[in-house]
């Protein structure tokens, strides 16, 4: 999941988007305003918005301006009334926008756009060399080696999560995000809100489901479409 925010000078705008974001199943509305001088203070503070939806014309402050002072803790995608401020947002560097009035099919398009970029930067910060990750097992001062070729999915349930390797399972104070932030994306991918799967791993899929060997794991509705896209680059098709 990714913590998202929402900053526009009219309610029913926020409401609209909250619905959006909660239908979308994949952010978790972190919070909203109003008051651009409030949000900003908020998200510089906080620094873990992943992503931040901008109204830009509001009277108290320019969403433009609001941009220059967030942008380098979160990724922003206006959302205004006006086509004629699309050239000037894209100059601040955002990496989506919006026009009002706003449908549920072009909100999911541009989420998809940009958790694509979040994930890019992400696989951008991992070392190629490295094939392995520590965590904490719950123990002070005790550190567990995963290799990444051992896990085969990772499940969350509730604050933590359980790392499923063929020796053993792993229960990890973590949250998905958590460890979603960590993983390499070119291996490991989100299929469902309780279920990261390692690609390498999967033996079959039907329909709705992934089988990784005698493990039958579902796919969530919002991730299908990536999951999708991530095995047809992959597959091999007859040119008959």
């Amino acid at each position: 999941m990714y913590k998202c925010f929402i900053i526009d000078d009219e309610s029913h705008a926020i409401d609209t988007l909250k619905k959006y974001a909660t239908d979308s199943g994949q952010l978790e509305i972190a919070g909203s305003s109003q008051n651009p001088l409030e949000a900003v203070k908020y998200i510089n503070e906080n620094k873990d918005i992943d992503i931040t939806f901008l109204d830009i014309d509001m009277p108290e402050m320019s969403g433009l301006d609001v941009a220059d002072l967030i942008y380098k803790n979160t990724a922003i995608i206006f959302t205004t009334g006006h086509a004629g401020y699309a050239v000037q947002g894209f100059e601040k560097n955002i990496s989506d926008f919006l026009l009002k009035p706003i449908s549920f099919e072009k909100f999911l398009k541009s989420l998809a756009k940009v958790i694509d970029k979040l994930e890019d930067q992400q696989a951008l910060t991992i070392s190629k060399n490295e094939n392995y990750f520590f965590v904490n097992p719950g123990i002070k001062g005790k550190m567990l080696k995963v290799n990444y070729d051992d896990v085969e999915y990772i499940e969350g349930l509730n604050n933590y999560i359980v790392i499923h390797t063929p020796q053993n399972n792993h229960i990890i104070y973590l949250t998905m995000k958590e460890i979603e932030a960590g993983l390499p994306v070119k291996n490991f991918i989100r299929i469902h809100k309780s279920y990261i799967i390692n690609i390498d791993k999967v033996t079959q899929m039907e329909g709705n489901k992934i089988m990784i060997d005698k493990m039958v794991l579902p796919i969530g509705s919002s991730f299908k479409d990536k999951l999708l896209k991530k095995i047809n680059n992959n597959t091999i098709k007859t040119q008959r």
